[in-house]
């Protein structure tokens, strides 16, 4: 049974009515995840037969042409073989009222009320020059299956009806003829007319079905995108095959903390619709960053930032791109000022360790981390400087060749006691 991204539906066995915790993919192209997998919609994908897939193809002017042709040849050949002779004999005339009809086919889609009863009117002006009689639905076909198909339903069952009703009380009251003929008559031009608009009816139920395939294609698409904002692309995957509770351990990730310094007093004094737009613009900036260094975002909580390295796809470089990213986060921050004018700094801790990382809760559900590494992270951030990127000593283990730090000496940490630990200056020249 599929699940709800709130009302949205979405193939796979596990709920999707979450709330996104990142913008990173918001804006990406329409696209479907499969097992990990991104792929492409075909905007026709629908469960058809070769012949329609081939008809998709093909221009709709080259259609349009080919029925125009149609119409003018059955036209041609119901005028030189009609029963029905008239007083006036068939002339260039008789034939070019009949291409007229069939010329009109090529604007349908564009007016096909309009080229509805303009083919009805030149019909009826065939008729009153009394060329051979022939049926009319022939020369309408097209025109009356178009009209019926883009909706007017009224204009075609009015034009049917005028070329099968008038014609039989004409010929029954103005100018009496044998019933019996006057009906065999009527009975085949109402058969006909009741087959094109079978036909009309048929496409326009086709085309609603297409456009209802696309629409749903269409959700199918935004709930995916949503549900990768939410969740890593591999997380995702597992999530939609399987209810069971999704949690993995990694033995070595970076986690870096971001906090902006004395933000939360500030925006007291700030409208809240400023305080929104100066943290989503620089927290948009920071997704970027993360999605530039093949990061993943965590979570923001309030003006503080979260972003990990070497999960949920393992990497040995992880320490070394949270870095830049931490350098980068820093200089972006550095050009920015709040609404007020002050301009404004950042605090950032780092740590490399060991983790637990889930997707946990059944509603606004998250990918979250656990563990000391996170902890320890977090309070390198809340024990920093404005301005600095403070690490922990195993963090600088791995990073010393690369880069240049200050060592800070060993500071007390809530909940760790004294540690040793230092601040990443710059990448080494």
């Amino acid at each position: 049974m599929p699940r709800q991204l709130g009302n949205v539906p979405v193939a796979g066995p596990s709920s999707l009515d979450k709330v996104p915790v990142g913008r990173e993919s918001w804006m990406s192209s329409p696209r479907c995840s499969t097992h990990g997998k991104v792929t492409k919609h075909d905007p026709h994908d629908l469960d058809v037969t070769s012949l329609r897939q081939w008809r998709w193809r093909v221009p709709a002017s080259v259609i349009d042409a080919g029925l125009a042709a149609a119409v003018a040849v059955a036209v041609v050949i119901a005028i030189r073989v009609s029963t029905r002779p008239g007083e006036r004999p068939v002339d260039v005339v008789a034939y070019a009222l009949g291409l007229m009809i069939a010329a009109l086919v090529l604007v349908r889609r564009r007016w096909p009320v309009a080229v509805l009863v303009a083919s009805a009117a030149i019909l009826h002006v065939y008729y009153l020059l009394d060329y051979p009689g022939i049926l009319p639905a022939v020369p309408l076909a097209v025109a009356l299956a178009g009209a019926w198909a883009a909706g007017h339903v009224r204009w075609s069952l009015l034009v049917a009806a005028w070329f099968v009703v008038g014609p039989f009380l004409f010929r029954t009251l103005a100018e009496p003829e044998p019933l019996g003929r006057v009906l065999n008559d009527s009975v085949a031009d109402a058969a006909l007319f009741g087959a094109v608009l079978l036909l009309g009816e048929a496409v326009r139920t086709r085309r609603a079905l297409r456009r209802e395939h696309h629409l749903l294609l269409a959700e199918q698409e935004k709930s995916e995108r949503l549900l990768l904002n939410v969740l890593p692309a591999s997380i995702a995957a597992r999530l939609k095959d399987t209810d069971d509770v999704i949690a993995d351990a990694f033995a070595d990730v970076t986690v870096l903390f971001a906090d902006i310094v004395d933000f939360t007093r500030h925006s007291q004094q700030i409208a809240p619709e400023q305080v929104v737009r100066v943290l989503n613009g620089l927290f948009s900036a920071f997704d970027q960053l993360a999605k530039q260094r093949g990061l993943e975002k965590i979570k923001t909580i309030g003006d503080a930032y979260m972003v990990v390295g070497g999960l949920p796809d393992p990497r040995p470089d992880h320490a070394v791109a949270v870095a830049d990213m931490a350098l980068a986060m820093r200089e972006e921050v550095a050009g920015r000022f709040d609404p007020s004018g002050r301009p404004l700094a950042v605090r950032i801790g780092i740590d490399t360790g060991p983790v637990v990382a889930g997707v946990i809760g059944t509603s606004k559900f998250s990918y979250d981390l656990w563990g000391d590494t996170v902890n320890t992270a977090s309070r390198m951030e809340s024990h920093g400087v404005a301005g600095c990127i403070q690490v922990t000593a195993r963090t600088y283990e791995r990073l010393r060749d690369g880069y240049r730090f200050e060592r800070r000496g060993p500071i007390h940490v809530k909940g760790k006691g004294e540690m040793v630990t230092y601040f990443l200056v710059a990448r080494n020249e």
